[in-house]
């Protein structure tokens, strides 16, 4: 897998987060005798949290490598 960038995507947040928003919005689910909305809840909460944090990331890089382009002028 490879981002814009071109090189390797070593943290894909949006899966781990998805994985884990969905387990908890099973847990939640089953609490509420309600699993389907429970699992929706998890998903899109696991989603939107690995979204972000995966911009953050690719923001943070892209910073990184416009001050080593600077440095080297």
């Amino acid at each position: 897998m490879s981002n814009q960038n071109g090189s390797e995507n070593k943290n894909d947040y949006r899966a781990l987060y998805m994985s884990i928003g969905l387990s908890i919005g099973v847990a939640i689910g089953a609490a509420m005798d309600n699993i389907g909305v429970g699992m929706c809840i998890g998903l899109a909460l696991g989603l939107g949290i690995g979204t972000v944090l995966d911009i953050r990331r690719i923001n943070k890089s892209e910073k990184e490598e416009q001050t080593e382009e600077k440095e080297e002028e």
